[in-house]
């Protein structure tokens, strides 16, 4: 339960942040009857910016300038917000001119925001030509097609602004006519930065997890995880800067709306596939199926969109929505069935929250709600829950081989250690011992080695039973243990012989501590009364062999027990 509290914290945040960004929020909707909208009593400071929705003046297959405008005369008019072809009798292309005039007070610098005003328009505000998005056109060759919200500011002469508008679509199969939106200057450019700026933002994080998932792909590359998320990354931030504010197009002004317009189609269509592989990957047993029909959508709409213009495959959208439709559905019973095992949660919310903006974005884009397109949000979402999982992953993982190395380190230690006096055992402080021979000979580096067994050892054991001698050489190991501390190693070299190795120690040292040794053992506190004294040899390297080294010192040893025990021969 713990590990769903962040991810539901971080989609909070978010749906908060895109609530904040969506254009629905603070905006008061207003609408223009018969071409005509009075704002003159309206306090934009106080009350925000205003959608304009209603009747706007509509000269059909007429483009006319604002002088002309002003001779003409209309009973149509054009409705905000709506379908293109509901209001031309089912067509859906043609060139227009369309004329509002909005009563506001004086004195202010005003912003008008127009998202899109079909493939191409032109704009006048009190007879001065205030911009122009592509080229407007009486035919398809003559036209010239852009996809980007214009920005146009202005001041209201004698308390009007009188709004002429000439617009052509023969590009976009679908045309929808969204709401303006006025308000004061400062309010309209904060929209745009404040809009462009949420891109950005998910535009530069998704960078990062995507260059983040592309290193790991470098280092793990059995895993297709991290290469799958990275591609979903990039068709995301493409997604960000070809739709909305449309950033690359201001950023490169003359960008042919057909590449455009194909590159939001094609990272549309190759999503889906790319986000089953991972799924593949997360799931082992998610569905080939699924996967096979995934693909076959992506190859024939992909091939479609390559070989034809958008009028054409547009014309194909509800058939793509509807196999996309069914993918979706199969997605989701997998994810149900997982869900009910206690599976899967996290990666099923990140899709609930896919499937919830890409959602949103169909019915933006067959003109059922007017906003922001949102799949991006949903992307962060889900690039944060499929992170989150994998960190989780990973934690265990590292976590569980940390456990499995203090095992393994604990395993190792019992083979190297004796399991009585937990001092090294035989072969492993040999081994040490040649080390230190090496070093010897490659570095010259010194080093000293001690050995010494525990007098009248077998009298203890039995007078006093093979219990309490094998406490007395746990006692003693402790004693050597304590005194060398770890400038050194020391081992069991037999029942009751021992062995000390200190490097880059000379003889003097070693007499210490071998003294130290022997005094704490004969003043050692035993139980019953009993006495016990050690004898060894000490020896500061000379040799160049183990075999040469073990025999001096143990000829060592063997002279003091020889010349009396209890004491340390050098």
């Amino acid at each position: 339960m713990k590990k769903i509290i962040l991810p539901i914290i971080f989609i909070a945040l978010l749906v908060g942040i895109f609530s904040a960004f969506n254009d629905s929020n603070n905006l008061n909707y207003i609408k223009a009857d018969k071409g005509i909208l009075n704002l003159s009593n309206y306090n934009f400071q106080q009350r925000g910016n205003v959608k304009i929705e209603g009747q706007l003046e509509l000269y059909v297959n007429k483009l006319l300038n604002p002088e002309q405008v002003a001779h003409e005369k209309t009973d149509k008019y054009l409705i905000l917000p709506d379908k293109l072809t509901t209001q031309l009798n089912g067509k859906n292309t043609g060139y227009m001119t369309v004329h509002l005039k909005v009563f506001l007070p004086k004195g202010v610098v005003y912003g008008l925001r127009i998202g899109s005003f079909l493939s191409a328009s032109k704009i006048w505000v009190n007879g001065v030509l205030q911009g122009q998005v592509g080229q407007v056109g009486k035919s398809y060759e003559k036209e010239k097609s852009i996809y980007l919200p214009s920005y146009t500011y202005f001041t209201a002469q004698n308390g009007a602004a009188d709004i002429v508008i000439q617009a052509s679509n023969y590009t976009i199969l679908y045309p929808v006519l969204k709401p303006m939106e006025l308000g004061l200057k400062d309010r309209i450019m904060n929209r745009f930065i404040i809009s462009a700026s949420g891109d950005l933002i998910i535009v530069g994080v998704l960078l990062i997890v995507e260059l983040l998932f592309l290193c790991l792909y470098g280092r793990l590359k059995n895993n297709k995880f991290f290469l799958y998320f990275s591609i979903l990354c990039l068709f995301t931030q493409l997604r960000c800067l070809f739709l909305n504010e449309r950033v690359i197009v201001h950023i490169f002004p003359n960008m042919p709306f057909e590449l455009l317009s194909k590159t939001a189609a094609i990272t549309y269509y190759l999503y889906m596939p790319i986000y089953v592989l991972l799924l593949k990957e997360l799931f082992p047993d998610f569905p080939k199926k699924l996967v096979n029909i995934s693909f076959c959508f992506s190859i024939f709409f992909t091939t479609i969109c390559l070989i034809t213009n958008n009028t054409f495959y547009d014309r194909l959208s509800f058939l793509s929505e509807a196999i996309l439709i069914f993918i979706v559905i199969g997605i989701l019973i997998f994810f149900i069935k997982k869900a009910k095992k206690g599976e899967g949660i996290i990666s099923f919310v990140a899709f609930t929250a896919l499937i919830a903006t890409a959602a949103n974005d169909v019915l933006i884009n067959n003109g059922m709600i007017y906003g922001r397109y949102g799949f991006q949000v949903g992307m962060l979402i889900f690039a944060f829950l499929e992170t989150y999982v994998i960190i989780m992953q990973y934690s265990d993982e590292i976590i569980n081989a940390e456990k499995l190395k203090i095992e393994n380190r604990i395993i190792y230690e019992k083979s190297i250690k004796d399991d009585l006096t937990g001092l090294y055992k035989r072969n492993y402080i040999e081994g040490i011992l040649n080390e230190v021979i090496k070093k010897y000979i490659n570095e010259g580096e010194i080093f000293s080695i001690m050995m010494f067994d525990v007098d009248y050892f077998k009298l203890i054991n039995d007078n006093y039973g093979h219990l309490q001698g094998d406490k007395v050489l746990t006692d003693i190991s402790k004693v050597i243990t304590e005194c060398i501390g770890d400038t050194g190693y020391a081992g069991r070299y037999g029942g009751e012989e021992f062995i000390v190795i200190l490097p880059n120690t000379k003889q003097e040292g070693l007499v210490e501590i071998g003294e130290r040794i022997r005094n704490k053992i004969n003043t050692f506190p035993w139980e019953d009364g009993i006495k016990v004294t050690i004898s060894g040899g000490l020896y500061e390297n000379k040799s160049n062999t183990n075999m040469e080294c073990i025999k001096i010192v143990d000829d060592l040893l063997y002279e003091a027990k020889n010349s009396g025990r209890n004491k340390i021969v050098v």
